[in-house]
């Protein structure tokens, strides 16, 4: 009896003294979960101010973005008229070879032979009728020479009007190039003061960079170039309608005065322009962004002899998706996602 009695209370104590524990874990974890409501809670609400802080931002340069896809376009149709003055200076240029050599070989003729040669011709005629004839023979010639040299004259003409039109049209558009770097420069301005301002509201200001970036990207088939000689040169001193050329038109909508000689150093050929950006003070690394530049070397993701680069537009975990000209297709645009660690390094300008 004792013992039941004893056991009884020992059992007693035991659950007496577990309760007051449970209710102790219990009520911790009713802590933490609340604790973590309130944390997402707090972030939501950091998440739409984020999202009306860029819808804000999106309306306050739609106009400057509007006005830039438009010299854009401008850009791209002045290029068009410089490709065609050119390929009409070409033909223009063979065709004045052609009359020149023409020209010179009637020249030759006329000192071998001599005016008087002609002359005695004349006066050689046996008759009045002959005579006649022979007038008429060499008025035609004298005609045809007189033909000869003004459509020499005339093409020669339209040369130099050509080369003056694509003087003109290649200082337009080097004016356009310029405006449009200067709005593309005061949009990033405004960019970088709503991220100092998202920055306050979330630490984390990389993850909204692609949203960033999106705002000032235009279209690629803007690029303004695509017409243009593929032996001129554009106004960042790249070839035209090489990767080089594309990616710095995309560095420069960012607000960048980037071109090949920028701070002192030199780009040159996709396979320099890791090397030359560490000189200059970038940073370069194996880490891809969205804005970076992704560059390629000699032999590697599909690169040619002289290397390659390229725009990233987006990071997909271990792949990114890049934008580029001269690589799958010869002197155009092309769009593809590969694996990050496929690219040599990346570039980040900013």
């Amino acid at each position: 009896m004792k013992r039941s009695f004893l056991v009884g209370i020992l059992a007693a104590s035991l659950l007496g003294g577990l309760m007051p524990i449970e209710s102790t874990h219990a009520h911790a974890a009713s802590d933490k979960v609340d604790s973590k409501k309130s944390e997402l809670k707090v972030v939501k609400k950091k998440k739409e101010q984020v999202k009306e802080e860029i819808e804000k931002l999106k309306e306050k340069i739609k106009p400057s973005k509007e006005k830039v896809e438009k010299i854009e376009k401008e850009i791209s149709k002045t290029n068009k008229k410089i490709y065609e003055a050119e390929k009409k200076k070409k033909e223009n240029e063979e065709e004045l070879k052609y009359y020149e050599q023409l020209f010179k070989d009637r020249l030759k003729l006329v000192f071998q032979q001599g005016e008087m040669g002609t002359l005695e011709s004349l006066l050689n005629a046996k008759s009045f009728s002959s005579f006649l004839d022979r007038f008429e023979t060499l008025r035609l010639i004298l005609a045809r020479d007189r033909r000869l040299f003004d459509k020499y004259d005339q093409i020669r003409k339209d040369q130099e009007a050509l080369k003056l039109k694509h003087k003109e049209l290649a200082e337009k558009q080097k004016d356009k190039a310029e405006n449009a770097r200067k709005i593309y420069e005061k949009v990033q301005g405004e960019i970088e003061k709503t991220k100092g301002k998202l920055s306050k509201l979330d630490n984390k200001a990389d993850s909204l960079q692609s949203e960033m970036d999106s705002l000032t990207m235009v279209s690629a088939s803007l690029y303004p170039y695509k017409y243009a000689s593929t032996s001129g040169v554009d106004p960042w001193q790249f070839y035209n309608r090489q990767c080089t050329s594309f990616v710095a038109w995309r560095m420069n909508q960012h607000g960048l005065k980037f071109d090949n000689n920028m701070q002192g150093g030199h780009f040159g050929n996709a396979e320099n322009w890791d090397e030359n950006a560490r000189s200059i003070g970038m940073t370069v690394n194996n880490k891809p962004a969205v804005g970076a530049i992704a560059q390629f070397d000699p032999g590697v993701g599909g690169a040619g002899s002289i290397g390659h680069v390229a725009y990233v537009t987006e990071v997909k975990g271990s792949s990114v998706e890049v934008e580029e000209y001269n690589l799958e297709t010869p002197y155009g645009f092309g769009k593809r996602v590969i694996p990050a660690s496929s690219v040599s390094n990346f570039i980040h300008v900013r």
